[in-house]
């Protein structure tokens, strides 16, 4: 999947984490293993009132 969404990516994911705070923007970093096992990780930038699903 070359271009998952922040959605997507939620419900693989293995770990979520606050990578960094920046005034009212923040960037979280999602974690998760593909089909062979490999730790696979992307970061997100969230502006202030951004929702997620989970």
């Amino acid at each position: 999947m070359p271009n998952q969404s922040i959605s997507e990516l939620v419900k693989l994911a293995d770990k979520i984490t606050i990578d960094q705070v920046k005034g009212k923007k923040v960037t979280l970093k999602i974690s998760w293993f593909d089909l062979k096992g490999v730790r696979k990780s992307k970061k997100f930038l969230l502006s202030e009132k951004e929702k997620i699903e989970f």
